[in-house]
């Protein structure tokens, strides 16, 4: 038996698991400075390109081969971990949701259980969600630094008690689709974040979603 007690409100709607950075927030270019900087401190260089290819896969272990070098990589996540609010809220001019994104998330939230499953940090995405007016939108945040996305994935799953055919991912990168596709989840692509429309149909999404509108309408498909 599970260790989730669900009302019967919740056993009947469908879960929306979302990625947050690139999907809901726009976020590339601060995180991409905070890993070029990163990668500048142990004498690396790296380029926009190199870093969205890190999301072709497992993002935490394509910064490992990347770096290639244990104690190299040991410096460069220390770097992170200290520098990244700094670059996240970058003075006031920081990460935001996308303009469109609350609207958007208010009104679904009617209508779907939403959840998150990020590699961010949990309270930098609260923090931007209670700006944005829709931190109770969502039933479940889950965001780690240091795991994949498949771990988030199962637990969500498991927590709703839901099918693969009742959840399903929202995401802006290739590897995403990947980890959905290997639970049996459907997948809707969008394609303003991380990864290129050309990119991003080469894992053959589901669905693609080219502004929040066509977005609602992908969901409401299912």
């Amino acid at each position: 038996m599970s260790q989730y007690s669900l009302s019967q409100d919740s056993k009947n709607k469908n879960v929306i698991i979302f990625d947050f950075d690139g999907v809901l927030a726009d976020s590339f270019d601060y995180l991409y400075s905070l890993n070029r900087d990163g990668m500048g401190h142990i004498g690396l260089s790296f380029t926009k390109e190199q870093y969205r290819e890190l999301f072709v896969g497992n993002v935490h272990q394509g910064f490992k081969d990347f770096i290639n070098n244990d104690q190299k990589y040991l410096a460069f996540s220390e770097f992170r971990k200290a520098n990244y609010d700094k670059y996240y809220y970058g003075e006031g001019k920081g990460v935001k949701l996308f303009s469109e994104a609350p609207t958007f998330i208010k009104k679904i939230g009617k209508k779907y259980i939403l959840t998150i499953a990020s590699s961010g940090k949990q309270e930098n995405i609260k923090d931007l969600l209670k700006k944005g007016g829709v931190e109770n939108s969502f039933d479940l945040i889950l965001a780690d630094s240091s795991h994949s996305k498949e771990g988030m994935i199962k637990e969500i799953l498991n927590k709703y008690q839901a099918t693969p055919g009742q959840a399903f991912f929202v995401t802006d990168t290739v590897g995403d689709i990947k980890e959905a596709k290997k639970h049996g989840l459907k997948t809707i692509a969008v394609t303003w974040g991380f990864h290129s429309k050309r990119r991003i149909l080469e894992a053959h999404p589901d669905h693609v979603a080219t502004d929040f509108n066509s977005l609602a309408e992908a969901i409401d498909k299912f």
